[in-house]
């Protein structure tokens, strides 16, 4: 998708995939569909390599600093 390639660029090209999902099921599935049913509301998940999910939040606020660390550390898990 082109908004995922823009993004991409803004991000300095990050060394993981990121997610496109225009029929909506995996944010269905991860249950972050917002409450219009047009797209996920944000949330953060990141999935390890073995396909485990090693860190959720689905309600993901950039102004709350401690979801930072949390992100941070599962990363370096």
């Amino acid at each position: 998708m082109n908004s995922h390639a823009r993004f991409a660029v803004k991000l300095e090209n990050p060394p993981f995939p990121l997610l496109a999902d225009p029929e909506k099921r995996v944010i269905a599935a991860y249950g972050v569909l917002n409450e219009k049913g047009t797209g996920a509301v944000r949330s953060i998940f990141i999935v390890g390599q073995d396909g485990v999910i090693k860190y959720a939040n689905p309600k993901y606020e950039l102004s709350k600093l401690a979801q930072y660390e949390a992100i941070f550390a599962a990363l370096a898990a």
